[in-house]
């Protein structure tokens, strides 16, 4: 078994007492590493040089020793157990010097107790110096800690929620001063003060968040405004804490910030979302406008035209028949005439569907998915349960273009052989499906920038509240569902949010 090696610092005068307390330590199992010193000078530069883990000191009537060295151990600030060795057992000299800060007291002519002495006192600095250590780390922690609470943009706290419904604030950082405007002190000595700063509109709010936690120790997140002492400036905070029940009730600890800056900009980019939206529903009006003007134009002047243009030609082919070449050409004319009438007709049907003032939205989309299958040769299924569905103009020629914006993209990419529509309608939304047996829609096709077409499908459907789902799978087709609100007004002006005095 390896002896265990004990560094001893011994202050001895004598060395007769000297080397019987070496013997006796080694006697105990110990592998001596001991340095004799006999005055102050000795013993501090022995201290200064060197670590020792037990000072045994005489404490003879001469020489140097007893309690001039323990003050000279002291001075140095070193934690190291100080036993005092005498021939001399006196109560009162022991009880003197243990209240000088002496760990032990033993006398020289039994030395038994002596190693028993030291293992009890290792002990006990080992867990003085744990216990330094362990202090140490919780003050280099705490002062991080509130160094990073220093840099928050808020401050962190804890509240605490009695049984009895009493509200207190145990703790408020110094950050307490710049958010709210009020001292952190008075905050702790009335938590009242932070119920009266709180926005009348968000008070009912915050109040059943703060019950919510409560009951189901659920971690509290709330959002809201508080007017601000002395200024009553209007600030938007973000209270974030974890609840865990108490003796008393329930505490949260936390940390409470100032998110005015980033509501300002999360407010002006939906106003800017919205004036946008509003700027693409209005060029698209303006572009129906348009269309129906000029497919009005062309219906009515250009196939006036074209009607009497052929009249006038089959009255000259009439005139010719004496003369057989120039009545064919007549007859040549009047096909293109009538090719040119037909075109027209087309234009102004693309444009314009005739069939969607007169007979409404599902006539005109029949009448797309019939000319669709005729166009491409892709077989085309309309399905609808209702012979008429009462929507707004604009909803309709909403659903109508985004109907030939999905076929066209179907004809340009699906490479389907099968396409379904229909359209169907309950007391709060017209549905209108569309779906393929195509090759399907990668992620990455969506993803795409210049991907126009389904970017206007989903502002179309946004101005009106509505929803866009697609669903596709590569290989397995495509199916586009849009749900539009039938009373689109209302759900418009729900999503223009009043410009409140937020920030004032």
């Amino acid at each position: 078994m390896t002896a265990k090696i004990l560094r001893v610092l011994l202050v001895e005068t004598n060395s007769s007492d000297a080397e019987q307390t070496l013997t006796k330590l080694r006697a105990a199992g110990y592998s001596l590493n001991h340095r004799v010193v006999d005055s102050a000078q000795t013993m501090q530069l022995a201290l200064t040089q060197s670590s020792f883990d037990v000072v045994l000191c005489n404490d003879g009537p001469h020489g140097f020793g007893g309690l001039a060295a323990l003050k000279l151990l002291q001075r140095l600030e070193l934690d190291i157990p100080f036993i005092l060795l005498s021939h001399d057992l006196k109560e009162e000299t022991v009880i003197h010097t243990m209240q000088e800060g002496v760990d032990d007291y033993i006398l020289k002519g039994s030395l038994n107790r002596l190693a028993p002495s030291i293992e009890h006192n290792l002990r006990e600095a080992r867990i003085r110096q744990e216990h330094r250590i362990v202090q140490q780390a919780l003050l280099e922690n705490q002062t991080r800690m509130h160094a990073f609470i220093a840099d928050l943009p808020g401050m962190a706290y804890q509240v605490l929620k009695q049984r009895d419904g009493k509200l207190s604030f145990p703790y408020v950082s110094e950050g307490c001063q710049a958010l709210l405007g009020l001292d952190p002190q008075d905050l702790i000595g009335n938590a009242n003060l932070f119920d009266a700063l709180l926005y009348e509109e968000d008070r009912a709010s915050y109040h059943q968040s703060m019950k919510t936690s409560f009951e189901n120790l659920s971690f509290w997140n709330w959002e809201g405004r508080i007017h601000t002492h002395p200024s009553n400036e209007i600030k938007w905070i973000n209270l974030r804490c974890s609840p865990r029940q108490s003796s008393e009730g329930v505490q949260w600890e936390g940390i409470m910030l100032n998110i005015t800056q980033s509501k300002r900009a999360e407010i002006e980019l939906k106003h800017s979302k919205v004036q946008i939206r509003e700027l693409s529903s209005h060029i698209h009006e303006v572009r129906e406008n348009e269309r129906v003007a000029i497919a009005r134009e062309v219906h009515d002047d250009l196939g006036s035209l074209l009607t009497a243009t052929k009249l006038d030609i089959a009255w000259l082919a009439g005139r010719l028949k004496d003369q057989p070449e120039l009545e064919k050409k007549a007859r040549v004319i009047e096909e293109l005439v009538d090719k040119c009438t037909r075109a027209a007709s087309n234009i102004s049907r693309s444009l314009r569907p005739s069939a969607l003032d007169t007979f409404g939205i599902i006539a005109a989309i029949e009448n797309e998915t019939v000319e669709f299958a005729q166009r491409t040769g892709i077989n085309c299924t309309f399905d609808h349960l209702e012979e008429s569905i009462s929507v707004s103009p604009h909803v309709s020629i909403t659903l109508f273009r985004i109907l030939q914006e999905a076929l066209a993209n179907i004809t340009k990419h699906a490479a389907a052989s099968r396409v379904t529509v229909s359209i169907s309608s309950n007391q709060d939304c017209v549905d209108l499906t569309v779906k393929d047996n195509g090759r399907g829609i990668r992620d990455a096709d969506r993803a795409k920038p210049r991907s126009f077409g389904l970017r206007g499908i989903f502002e179309r459907v946004a101005h009106f509240g509505g929803e866009v789902k697609i669903n596709s799978a590569l290989g397995k087709g495509t199916q586009l569902a849009v749900c539009i609100p039938l009373n689109p007004e209302s759900v418009q002006n729900s999503l223009v949010e009043p410009q409140q005095a937020l920030f004032e």
